[in-house]
């Protein structure tokens, strides 16, 4: 039979060594609080799933149009962008945690195949001040959004016509719509410094036409219809065309520009 003394004694050493297998200064353990999304990349757009850890009791996702709380650690959303990202939280224990999650579109850039001249297809030469139609083939759902010409001869860029002057790139030419088209009169410049280019004929819609003054603003010294000569040069045509994501493509053409009373035994 065990007396009291001898009890007391292996309760104390019980006690003692439950205390020092307790690690010193022990502190609640805070559980990670983690975001992912699957898939991360796809063809925009596309269904991907959001998961977190599933500590809290509500979680907010914080997405790029709108904002949902819900129960759930699970959420599945549409990626819509190139570059998507959202935002979770959620409250544990008095503390509000968050995390974010990205990502990618994998669409591939828009392919800007050739460009045809006033129509013809068995054309390539520009002629100094004739109305040229600039016409862009473009890959499905992309668009022209900038064009720019000039010529090896002078620096000065020419004036693009689009209609309306300050919308989408599309021209009418010889009664026909174009899309993914614009106007040009090579060697044709405005005025330095004016927001809207002057057309040089009454052809042009929505352009002002200043009848009896000077627009056509070159560094060799003035207009075409005065005898200014030209010389043979080579031009370019630098276009740009943005897919439905806003993924661009830049392409320069090289295209002869024709001589104007230009003797070249100067």
């Amino acid at each position: 039979m065990v007396n009291r003394r001898t009890l007391q004694r292996k309760l104390s050493f019980i006690a003692l060594a439950v205390l020092l297998a307790l690690p010193y200064g022990c502190t609640r353990s805070v559980p990670d609080f983690t975001a992912r999304i699957e898939p991360m990349r796809g063809h925009v757009p596309f269904t991907a799933t959001i998961t977190v850890s599933d500590i809290g009791d509500s979680y907010t996702f914080h997405l790029p149009d709108e904002t949902i709380t819900q129960e759930s650690p699970t959420l599945d959303v549409e990626v819509d962008s190139l570059e998507w990202e959202a935002t979770v939280e959620t409250e544990f224990a008095g503390e509000l945690r968050s995390d974010t999650v990205h990502a990618t579109g994998t669409n591939a850039p828009p392919v800007i195949y050739g460009l045809i001249i006033n129509g013809l297809n068995d054309r390539w030469s520009l002629k100094p001040g004739e109305r040229t139609l600039l016409d862009f083939t473009v890959s499905a759902d992309s668009e022209v959004v900038q064009v720019e010409v000039w010529g090896s001869a002078f620096a000065t860029r020419y004036s693009i016509f689009i209609a309306p002057y300050d919308g989408d790139y599309h021209a009418v030419y010889l009664g026909q719509w174009h899309d993914d088209a614009c106007i040009v009169y090579p060697m044709y410049a405005s005025i330095p410094g004016e927001d809207l280019p002057y057309a040089p004929t009454g052809l042009e819609q929505g352009y002002p036409y200043l009848i009896g003054r000077v627009t056509n603003q070159f560094e060799f010294g003035g207009p075409i219809d005065q005898g200014e000569e030209v010389p043979a040069q080579d031009g370019y045509i630098r276009v740009t065309a943005e897919g439905p994501f806003g993924r661009r493509t830049t392409r320069t053409f090289s295209i002869p520009i024709h001589a104007v009373n230009y003797e070249s035994s100067r």
